[in-house]
């Protein structure tokens, strides 16, 4: 004998799982309060969570990831989407059937999507978000405050790094003018253990954390490129795998550097800026020629848009001595990325945008420009030079 209710045959302990379901999206939402609270004590995030909890879980994670020859992101995406559409098309053919309302299928789609963004936020504040709330890279250097550099600092740094740039494209191409962009490295592996090698020489350096120093999980290539590329992002790491992925295709001038950037969000780097230059000397550091000349055509880039601010005579002088080779890798960057210019790109920086600004993270997408301070009072700090032993 059937009920006429269509609604019915299912489980009597349909309360329980509502309770479940909401309380799975209330253990994300306190993990979002909690991290608001810990900025107050920033103090404890550094000692407690980034120099404790955080490597210790995160490292093995990434560890154990980088086994997997393809980004788990990926496959965690495509596989998470099959099984909403199958969610969804069951649902439907229980409605079109009358095994259930329409009103219930609403009900049950909006629980499993609380539950499904609960489980998120709280995973992505203990496995990495709250690293948002450890003290600025300046206060935890011990540098002093930001003060702004004069014209011929700038203009000295900034031809530092291009001709550090140069001698990095001579090692790799031993002529001034390969006569195309440069190719990244054949042996991907051999650049990915030269920059761990670099993180490991930056994190001595600069006295940071051992647990930085040591190896993390390798970098991934994204099958998706085309896709996120047109997000107009280079890169991202994902803290539900502890894995640090680039664009698979992007140009050999910024791809190390990106990677470098993408391996500091891996070691519980938060804000851009101090991603961007924690693996600029992680890179310049790095023993392997792409790696450095990714890193220094990044700071030259930081520099001169400042002092073509500052001084368009001295930039336009200083920006000529780049070799003819690094100027067409610099052309061939941007043909790269002007074929991803368009609606998803401005989509892609507003989500960015927001969701750096969700996490306190001040001025947003802007953020990024403000490595140049660091490379800047990097430099006071290190004997007035970018360069290693220069």
């Amino acid at each position: 004998m059937t009920s006429d209710n269509p609604d019915s045959s299912y489980p009597a302990d349909r309360r329980l799982r509502v309770r479940r379901d909401l309380g799975v999206l209330a253990a994300g939402l306190v993990a979002f309060v909690l991290f608001r609270l810990l900025f107050m004590l920033p103090g404890v995030v550094e000692t407690v969570y980034a120099s404790g909890i955080g490597p210790l879980v995160v490292r093995p994670m990434s560890l154990v990831s980088g086994l997997v020859p393809i980004s788990l992101v990926e496959v965690a995406i495509v596989s998470y989407a099959m099984w909403v559409l199958l969610a969804i098309g069951r649902g439907v053919l229980d409605v079109r059937n009358e095994r259930r309302s329409i009103r219930n299928l609403t009900m049950a789609a909006g629980l499993r999507t609380a539950r499904d963004a609960g489980v998120l936020i709280l995973l992505f504040y203990v496995l990495w978000g709250f690293n948002y709330a450890r003290p600025p890279l300046v206060e935890r250097l011990g540098w002093p405050e930001w003060q702004p550099p004069e014209v011929g600092e700038l203009e000295a740094l900034a031809t530092e790094a291009i001709d550090a740039a140069n001698q990095a494209y001579w090692d790799i191409h031993h002529t001034k003018d390969a006569g195309e962009p440069t190719p990244m490295p054949a042996d991907l592996g051999e650049l990915d253990l030269a920059l761990e090698e670099g993180w490991r020489r930056a994190a001595e350096l600069l006295d940071l954390p051992a647990a930085l120093g040591r190896r993390y999980g390798r970098t991934k290539r994204l099958l998706l490129t085309p896709i996120v590329a047109r997000l107009g992002v280079g890169g991202f790491y994902f803290p539900w795998t502890g894995e640090a992925n680039v664009l698979w295709d992007s140009p050999a001038v910024r791809r190390p550097q990106s990677m470098a950037h993408e391996k500091a969000h891996q070691r519980g780097t938060g804000p851009e800026s101090e991603a961007s230059f924690l693996g600029f000397v992680a890179a310049a550091h790095a023993p392997h020629p792409h790696a450095r000349y990714a890193a220094y055509v990044f700071a030259q880039g930081q520099l001169l848009g400042m002092l073509a601010r500052a001084d368009r005579g001295k930039f336009r002088r200083v920006a000529m001595r780049r070799y003819p080779g690094v100027q067409r890798d610099l052309a061939d960057d941007a043909v790269y990325w002007s074929q991803f210019r368009g609606v998803g790109t401005s989509l892609g920086r507003s989500i960015n945008d927001r969701f750096l600004r969700t996490n306190r993270v001040r001025g947003g997408l802007t953020s990024y420009r403000r490595s140049v301070r660091l490379l800047l009072t990097f430099a006071k700090q290190n004997g007035g030079t970018l360069v290693p032993g220069g």
